[in-house]
């Protein structure tokens, strides 16, 4: 069983004595923040006649008033979260789609690369049996010359 914690704190200028599993410096942060509520209420110009149970109770609304509006906050920053999440998850998907198709490319690459290596190789095969086809082509016809005289 957890320790509770007993702690002296001072709301509206009276000691109190809470009891609880949190920290004593929690606990004074809590008090703290309802000691400053209540002074809130208290000091303004239209509550100098009001009650110490009337300003409890503007208190418990101004505070329950925070929770509620923290607590909207929280859900709207967690439905933002889910569509940054859906967001992400989606460009991930992308991004991986852009990397399929990049290996696609590089592969397609590579083969027109070597496609054309081979062609070239080809062209120049292609070039020497021309070149070899015309040195013939001219030494018949050189012979030819040479020997029609």
């Amino acid at each position: 069983m957890e320790k509770k914690n007993k702690i002296e704190v001072i709301i509206n200028g009276k000691v109190y004595t809470l009891v609880g599993n949190e920290s004593e410096e929690y606990i004074q942060r809590v008090a703290l923040y309802i000691d400053k509520k209540m002074n809130e209420i208290k000091n303004a110009e239209a509550s100098k006649t009001l009650s110490t149970s009337m300003i409890a109770i503007l208190t418990s609304i101004n505070v329950a008033d925070d929770l509620f509006k923290l607590s909207e906050s929280m859900n709207h920053l967690e439905k933002r979260m889910k569509d940054l999440e859906k967001v992400l998850e989606d460009k991930n998907k992308q991004i991986k789609s852009y990397q399929s198709e990049l290996a696609n490319l590089r592969k397609e690459n590579r083969e027109l690369r070597d496609t054309i290596s081979k062609q070239e190789v080809e062209i120049k095969k292609s070039q020497m049996e021309l070149e070899e086809y015309i040195n013939i082509f001219d030494s018949n016809v050189n012979n030819r010359i040479s020997g029609d005289k």
